[in-house]
């Protein structure tokens, strides 16, 4: 396992060197010089050229690329901080919307997708796969508006947009935002969740188990369950190294100032170090993420080895 580790690590690096060159490739070829950007309207050359070095883009690029590589991340153009401040200050309101979201959309999915396929053919099978498409057929940004209306302007229950600090208010503002991402979720992976334990129910291994009289209950949730562990990994960890990045669309609307809203203000900036910041560390969580997934899957299922 250890030397599957060891390439897996080995694998990821040229990849990751393949995405910071790309990114900067994207913004040399079609972002503008940042000095000009942020130098407004009336500049001169020394003006510029002082602004490129206040900046650190007259570093050469080859060291601000290894600068990356290393971890090493110019400070934001846009907020003159450390993007890892940034990070500090931005990311703990991503994941306080994205990871009670998450789990409850994961925990409602599964229930679900075992629930209507252990009754397929019913009434509550129909039922509830047909608000799972309804669900998925509605725009999310129409989604996100409607609640607003509903919820915030209607009803009046939560903050149509906005933040504020401390746990209590934070929690009245992320409520909104939390159901909606559950509401906007749910149905896509009912619908995929419940297509692979109806694979499992018709194994020959479930017919052997109920031909020996064990309970439909036990059948259902140790047999089928564990069995369907290995596509719920494979969703659960791609999907959470994007959690701290937060929503980019439900952060813009509902106006949070997580790290998804930082990433969009950033590009429109033309903020170099914090997109940089970004793709690089997303990327790096996420080739990570892979192969512990990896590991996962031989704990999970012991006929699957790493070599």
């Amino acid at each position: 396992m250890w030397a599957y580790i060891v390439r897996r690590l080995l694998l990821s690096i040229p990849i990751l060197i393949g995405i910071v060159i790309l990114t900067f490739l994207l913004f040399d070829v079609v972002a503008p010089d940042p000095a000009i950007v942020y130098a407004g309207k009336f500049k001169s050359v020394e003006q510029l050229q002082a602004i490129r070095h206040q900046l650190g883009t007259d570093v050469p690029k080859w060291r601000q690329f290894v600068n990356i590589l290393t971890f090493h991340f110019a400070p934001s153009f846009r907020y003159q901080e450390s993007v890892w401040s940034l990070l500090a200050r931005k990311a703990p309101i991503s994941l306080a919307i994205q990871i009670p979201a998450f789990f409850i959309e994961l925990g409602l999915q599964l229930v679900l997708a075992l629930f209507v396929a252990s009754r397929r053919g019913t009434i509550l099978d129909y039922g509830v796969t047909l608000i799972a498409v309804l669900g998925m057929s509605v725009p999310i940004i129409s989604l996100y508006l409607g609640a607003q209306w509903i919820f915030g302007g209607w009803l009046r229950w939560f903050p149509v947009a906005g933040w504020s600090p401390g746990f209590f208010y934070a929690l009245h503002f992320a409520a909104l935002p939390i159901i909606v991402s559950v509401i906007g979720g749910v149905g896509g992976g009912v619908r995929f969740y419940r297509t692979i334990v109806l694979e499992e129910i018709n194994a020959d291994y479930v017919r052997t188990a109920r031909a020996k009289g064990v309970p439909a209950r036990e059948v259902l949730f140790t047999h089928v369950f564990g069995n369907v562990l290995i596509p719920v990994l494979t969703n659960t960890i791609v999907v959470l190294p994007l959690l701290f990045t937060g929503s980019l669309v439900l952060e813009q609307l509902f106006q949070i100032p997580g790290f998804g809203a930082l990433l969009v203000e950033s590009i429109h900036a033309q903020d170099q170090p914090v997109v940089m910041f970004i793709v690089y560390i997303t990327s790096l969580i996420y080739l990570v993420m892979l192969i512990f997934t990896d590991i996962l899957y031989t704990l999970v299922d012991p006929r699957v080895t790493l070599k």
